[in-house]
């Protein structure tokens, strides 16, 4: 009797403890889809999925095409033609690559794992049921990125169509985090092209050439003194050498060649001081192959505080942290609107761009009540 009444309580636990249906139906669905960056036809695959779940929901939405590739981009408000919220979302549905199996949705216990599991279609999908709720009750608006991966110049460009531009603040629903933190800036991402140039010749007389890698060698070490590596706790600008380019020829030393730096930036105007830094300091060609500004938030913003305040409450015993960012994300696109832009933790995930990611299902649907009632306020 003893052992049946264990059996009976596991069960019991078991079937209180199982996730959300809806939640597991529809996020495998969003998961399944294969939606790369580079892939167009299956990030607008994600983007249709996303504008018919909000649509059948009585969700506004409307989808523009990038001009670079066509590829779609959403956007979607709890009030027809609602382009200037108080409040807006911004979020992505494209993923880094990875092999076919990982776009398999499997289910353990509350964790869903998939590729885009973690990063960052959990937390899109999370924008989704906020707007589907708030839908007629208040005012939010939500950009669906379709190229955050690569630089999120999708949502760049819907902002500069009008859309989304924030009256109060900005949520990034970018992956996820603790309760209690708050992430209230993002460093500037820069791609700067070094090139040096020399005279080619034989590999063998090498005396009679002047070798540009041996240029790039130098500025690298310059480069490496220049930008130290963070302590724990510090937030300041970073740089690092990722690609090296030149040479047709086993046995010829190239008349030039070009490295890629990589500039996490903090401060305003970083894109031009950066490139205007690394020339002077390497004294070699610099030029900007593509970046996006640093984003940071201004907390003593009315807004923000009364995020805190709110926080405070709902979560008490559990001390507010505010973290800085080292990486990027589409709260880059906001800055000029001089309005908090933060990331909020409380929906538990794991292993971005990994072979291991997942999305705890058990607390998006704590998250969601939270954030409907502070924007309903």
């Amino acid at each position: 009797m003893r052992n049946f009444s264990l059996i009976v309580a596991a069960l019991s636990l078991s079937a209180v403890a199982a996730p959300n249906p809806d939640y597991v139906r529809d996020l495998s669905e969003l998961l399944a889809i294969p939606s790369v960056s580079a892939n167009k036809a299956e990030t607008d695959r994600a983007i249709e999925w996303m504008q018919t779940f909000l649509k059948k929901r009585g969700v506004w939405c409307a989808v523009e095409q990038w001009p670079e590739d066509g590829r779609k981009v959403l956007y979607a408000a709890t009030r027809p033609g609602l382009k200037n919220p108080d409040y807006t979302i911004v979020t992505h549905l494209d993923v880094v690559d990875a092999p076919a199996a990982q776009f398999v949705p499997r289910l353990v216990g509350s964790r869903l794992y998939a590729r885009g599991a973690c990063d960052t279609k959990g937390a899109a999908y999370a924008a989704a049921k906020i707007l589907e709720r708030l839908n007629g009750q208040a005012s939010v608006g939500c950009v669906f990125s379709s190229n955050e991966e690569v630089g999120g110049a999708t949502t760049g460009y819907m902002v500069g169509l009008g859309y989304g531009v924030p009256g109060k603040m900005v949520f990034v629903f970018d992956g996820g985090g603790a309760t209690n933190h708050i992430n209230t800036a993002c460093k500037g991402c820069a791609y700067y092209r070094v090139t040096a140039y020399g005279k080619s010749g034989h590999a063998s007389r090498p005396q009679n050439c002047d070798n540009p890698f041996y240029k790039l060698a130098r500025a690298a070490l310059k480069i490496e003194s220049e930008y130290p590596f963070q302590k724990p706790g510090e937030w300041g600008n970073v740089a690092a050498v990722t690609i090296v380019r030149g040479g047709d020829s086993q046995n010829r030393i190239p008349e030039s060649a070009e490295m890629t730096v990589n500039v996490r930036f903090v401060e305003e105007g970083g894109l031009e001081k950066e490139r205007e830094l690394l020339e002077r300091l390497t004294g070699l060609k610099t030029e900007l192959i593509r970046g996006t500004p640093a984003a940071v938030s201004n907390i003593e913003d009315p807004e923000f505080v009364r995020l805190k305040d709110f926080l405070t409450v709902r979560r008490p015993g559990n001390p507010i942290i505010i973290n800085r960012s080292s990486g990027a994300n589409d709260s880059r696109y906001f800055p000029q609107f001089k309005k908090p832009m933060v990331g909020l933790g409380g929906i538990i995930v794991h292993g971005a761009h990994s072979d291991d990611e997942w999305i705890d299902l058990d607390t998006v649907g704590p998250q969601i009540d939270l954030m409907c009632d502070f924007l309903r306020e």
